[in-house]
């Protein structure tokens, strides 16, 4: 090789060691800009991550506000509730409402479809604590205007509402059977009873316990004979195992009213009046109201009478 062409490699080799000094420089530089973004994002916040932070914990203290709201909606919801209960239904005397679905909470599915992240729980528990609050809310107002409708017609409604014995006390022999599971006395296994049994000579005038519309007048298989009375207000009466009925569907009926006799129709091991009291479509125990009529003497005396009658 020439003089002339070992210059010209040499100046090549000079070229690209040149060449190759600036891009080892430039990567070298851009390692040490990346490395140095990573530390500085790390410990230290830029504008814009700072402004985000602000804002989750803005998001976050008002999120904390608004459960504090609902619990104290809640507390406020449940002292409301206290003197539905316990104050305004018993000077009224009327019962508690009932709404069992108020208090299950609703699927999970309902859920699935919020934001996944990292706030997803505290979201979740969020709208589950709302959802209960409005179900609460529900049923307060449901409640309340109850007992407003109730206390605007308490004159109507306390001659409405069952008060009295269905049949003479004098002729009540004993209190054959008591709401509740019980062994039924001709098929042996247990069943629910709706109501109370009161022993009676057949023919035992049978009285309506309240001012109602009839709502059936019928033979009904294991009722026998039956009347069922409309007292409005949520309450209703049945009267069954009747040897006799007076009313018929549509009559309209006062308290201590006569509308059957004592019988011992359907399925029936004696002569008995099987009474029931309904509230809202549900059954509840008749003899809480027979208290309404009886010195609270007089009360404990039968509650006597009947558990020993129990115990035969």
């Amino acid at each position: 090789m020439s003089e002339v062409q070992q210059g010209h490699s040499g100046l090549k080799i000079q070229r690209w060691a040149k060449r190759y000094r600036i891009s080892f420089r430039l990567f070298a530089a851009l390692l040490i800009a990346v490395a140095i973004n990573i530390l500085v994002s790390t410990w230290f916040d830029t504008p814009k991550m700072s402004s985000i932070r602000r804002d989750n914990q803005h998001l976050k203290a008002q999120y904390h506000l608004l459960q504090e709201k609902i619990r104290s909606a809640e507390a406020a919801l449940s002292d409301v509730k206290h003197r539905d209960q316990f104050v305004y239904r018993p000077l009224l005397g009327i019962d508690t409402l009932s709404i069992p679905q108020v208090y299950l909470d609703y699927n999970d599915s309902k859920y699935a479809s919020l934001p996944e992240g990292e706030y997803n729980d505290m979201i979740e528990e969020g709208w589950r604590s709302l959802d209960r609050l409005t179900r609460e809310i529900y049923y307060a107002s449901r409640s309340l205007d109850d007992t407003q409708d109730l206390a605007e017609n308490k004159e109507e409604f306390s001659t409405v509402i069952p008060a009295i014995w269905p049949i003479d006390r004098t002729k009540l022999k004993r209190v054959s059977s008591l709401y509740g599971m019980r062994r039924h006395p001709r098929y042996g296994y247990w069943k629910m009873h709706d109501g109370v049994d009161l022993s009676a000579p057949k023919g035992t005038p049978v009285y309506a316990t309240g001012n109602a519309v009839v709502a059936e007048s019928h033979w009904e298989h294991g009722y026998g004979q039956l009347i069922e009375l409309n007292h409005g207000f949520g309450y209703r009466t049945r009267y069954a195992h009747l040897s006799k009925r007076y009313v018929s569907p549509g009559d309209s009926v006062t308290r201590g009213q006569v509308i059957g006799e004592v019988g011992n129709t359907g399925v029936s091991t004696g002569p008995h009046l099987h009474y029931e009291v309904c509230f809202r479509g549900y059954t509840t125990n008749p003899i809480h109201y027979f208290n309404k009529d009886v010195s609270p003497e007089s009360y404990i005396e039968l509650m006597k009478q009947i558990e020993e009658s129990m115990k035969k």
